[in-house]
């Protein structure tokens, strides 16, 4: 059976799945591993959208949705 190819929006719901279970079990730092982890995976496709378009808008806009 093929695997299944892992995309960024993935890695992002993983993130945020693991953010929310530590955030329930009052693992401060376990939340913040994973919301740094989110931190870098759009920061990433920050990058990659300032390197197509050149618009600091873009990555700006990337990084409020992140907050």
């Amino acid at each position: 059976m093929p695997k299944k190819k892992l995309t960024l929006e993935d890695i992002l719901e993983e993130l945020e799945e693991a953010r929310t279970i530590a955030v329930r079990n009052e693992s401060a730092t376990a939340a913040i591993s994973a919301s740094l982890g989110k931190a870098k995976v759009l920061a990433l496709l920050g990058d990659k959208n300032k390197n197509k378009t050149g618009d600091a808008e873009t990555y700006k806009q990337i990084m409020v949705e992140f907050v």
